[in-house]
């Protein structure tokens, strides 16, 4: 059977690099098959675990993504780049792979058998240890060489031959995985054939594995390998053991322990199934790669087929038996949406939507703030699309997820997404749970409380009607306008005789009630304003007190400072006198007795004692100012030099000096 045909471009050893007819290149590894060359991937290498074991690849890349990227090394021989690596690891994983790189690469880099090249954008990684072992030799290798001359350097490819535990089912992908690209519609034609082909005629693995066990009750020794086979085409597994019977299964299950993930894609309601916790057995990595598995198998297919319907029905009892485990909500939001992204359409929401509401409820309910904050607004948009179809009630799973997102972001559930489809009852429902404080915050109030309630109270044709709608809780009858209501009541009772009895009773009586409550509010206001004068006009005598005996004591304290100033100011002029009549005693006595130079210096003592500072020395030259200097004849003007004849004197320092006498100059 030929899968591919290609051109060898290149080759190191038994590792060699061929060109496909799809222009697609591929390194894989030499071996001989009868006449034939068989490449196969390199075993120890990512690629080679991810065809053996892909739900095993993927919960490693989840658990060490360290380790998955060292595999992922050694499927090249050449130094890898950071970008290449990530590429590989995609092929196996459909989660977020940079974000695991980011994770893994201190660790990675620090690996003993990695050595790096280059800087920056031009950093690469190349494996420097012991590499895996191959069971290609060397003189494979050069009879290969041989053949590629002698064929023009055309190969034609057939299936890796693998072991005794792989069936029929699995042989085109795992070939289809050896060599590294799709398998043409043509070979897989040849290798499944018709409806009754050889697959179909053979007995199944899974179903080999359920009646060994039923019949033993324990597991074959083959049953890890059968169990990661049937795996890959969890869908496929689970239409052939569809043909076993529920005493079978009863029989089989309680040895089965982790193999019973083969019945879970079992396309019909078994009590006996129902009981296993899938998501339990597979764990949150090995859930994600079973519907990563299931939506694989439907890729490809045509929709219209029996066997692609066949296949969808084994995918939704996987589905709902994978997310209906108690512990759903150890899977990711992302995983829940995806898994459930065929029952948006309207023919599943009738049916399926309340569930797919419970899991959400279930899996948010889970998630910590962070993770809701970062989460995309398409996600989201998704959930909100989810919950669409599933109406809003104090009891459902709508109204939870709305609860939590208001506990914890309550920002985000001003979005008029969350509140689609919503009507006025539905609001009712909730206005008297935790949602109702929602519902009265000011942005939920004016986008989705007000228009409900304006529609509601516009389109109420009946009393029953409108005074159900009056009659609805806090939440809602707080935005209820006045002017709103009083249009409604004279739309309903216009042609009801009874209604507009009433109407006009109520009115007469709620004007003569009113105009009671007015007058009662007068004479309580007449009361309080006369209290109020009473106290205001005592405030003003005990004001005006105040006042005359402040002034009584602001008179006293006027004459009292007059008689102080009076007295300060006698006392300096007693101070300067007797300071100055010390003066003339000192010069007087001095005059005959001391020479001047003495009298001056001792003059000038008894000046700075009592703070004056000379001004000028004689015979010296300076800038003529008006403020300190006193000149002989005409003024000059300011600036001019001038010389001193004779000393004055200033009191004080800086912006309080006082110059008292002007020194005498005369022009230079």
């Amino acid at each position: 059977m030929v899968l591919r045909e290609g051109r060898l471009v290149a080759h190191r050893g038994s590792e060699v690099t061929v060109l496909w007819s799809d222009g697609s290149t591929d390194d894989v590894r030499l071996g001989v098959d009868e006449d034939h060359i068989l490449l196969a991937t390199a075993t120890g290498g990512l690629r080679h675990r991810k065809f053996v074991d892909p739900i095993g690849t993927s919960e490693l890349v989840r658990s060490s993504p360290a380790q998955a990227f060292a595999f992922a090394l050694l499927d090249s021989s050449k130094p890898t780049s950071s970008k290449d690596l990530i590429a590989r690891v995609k092929e196996a994983f459909t989660g977020d792979v940079s974000a695991l790189w980011k994770r893994a690469r201190p660790t990675f880099e620090t690996n003993e058998n990695i050595k790096t090249s280059g800087k920056g954008a031009s950093l690469e990684y190349t494996w420097v240890g012991q590499a895996p072992l191959d069971a290609v030799s060397a003189d494979i290798a050069a009879h290969i060489g041989e053949r590629t001359t002698r064929d023009e350097n055309t190969v034609t490819v057939k299936p890796e031959a693998g072991s005794a535990e792989r069936r029929a089912d699995a042989a085109p992908q795992v070939a289809d995985g050896a060599i590294g690209g799709a398998v043409n519609s043509e070979t897989t034609n040849k290798g499944r054939g018709s409806a009754h082909s050889a697959e179909d005629r053979q007995m199944h693995p899974a179903v080999e594995l359920v009646r060994a066990t039923s019949v033993s009750g324990q597991l074959p020794e083959n049953w890890a390998g059968v169990l990661g086979s049937a795996m890959r085409n969890p869908l496929a597994a689970g239409l052939a053991v569809g043909s076993l019977s529920e005493d079978v299964l009863q029989a089989a299950v309680p040895a089965l322990d982790r193999a019973a993930l083969i019945l879970q894609a079992l396309p019909r309601d078994s009590k006996t199934i129902k009981a296993i916790d899938a998501l339990q057995l597979a764990g949150p990595e090995g859930a994600t790669a079973l519907i990563d598995a299931a939506e694989a198998e439907l890729r490809g297919l045509d929709s219209a087929s029996a066997r692609a319907q066949e296949l969808r029905q084994a995918k939704d009892f996987l589905i709902r038996r994978l997310l209906s485990s108690p512990s759903v909500g150890l899977l990711s939001l992302d995983t829940v949406l995806r898994a459930t992204r065929e029952m948006e359409t309207p023919k599943d929401a009738a049916k399926k939507g309340e569930w797919v509401a419970g899991v959400l409820a279930a899996v948010i309910g889970a998630m910590d703030q962070d993770s809701w904050k970062n989460l995309a607004l398409q996600d989201k948009s998704a959930v909100a699309r989810r919950l669409t179809s599933v109406p809003l009630n104090a009891s459902g799973s709508r109204a939870h997820v709305l609860g939590w997102i208001w506990r914890n972001h309550p920002a985000d559930l001003a979005d008029e997404m969350w509140w689609r489809d919503v009507e006025f009852d539905d609001l009712a429902a909730v206005a008297t749970t935790p949602l109702a404080s929602a519902l009265e915050s000011d942005a939920i109030a004016s986008t989705v409380v007000k228009p409900l309630v304006v529609k509601r109270l516009e389109s109420a044709t009946t009393r029953r009607q409108l005074l159900r709608s009056l009659a609805a809780p806090t939440a809602l009858a707080r935005v209820m306008d006045e002017s709103d209501v009083q249009r409604a009541f004279d739309r309903v009772l216009r042609d009801d005789n009874i209604g507009r009895a009433w109407l006009v009773r109520l009115r007469n009586e709620t004007r003569i009630s009113e105009l009671a409550h007015q007058v009662e509010a007068l004479n309580r206001q007449a009361r309080e304003m006369t209290e109020l004068l009473g106290k205001a006009q005592e405030a003003v005598r005990l004001r005006d007190d105040r006042l005359h005996r402040m002034e009584e004591k602001l008179g006293e304290a006027a004459a009292s400072t007059n008689e102080l100033r009076e007295s300060q100011s006698r006392q300096i002029r007693i101070d300067v006198m007797r300071a100055f009549a010390g003066l003339c005693a000192y010069v007087d006595g001095a005059a005959d007795s001391q020479s001047a130079q003495r009298v001056r210096e001792r003059v000038r003592r008894m000046a700075a004692r009592e703070g004056l500072t000379p001004s000028g020395v004689p015979g010296r030259t300076e800038p003529y100012d008006p403020q300190r200097h006193d000149v002989i004849g005409e003024p000059p003007l300011p600036n001019t030099p001038v010389t001193v004849t004779g000393i004055g004197y200033a009191w004080g320092e800086g912006a309080d000096e006082i110059v008292l006498v002007r020194a005498l100059v005369e022009r230079s």
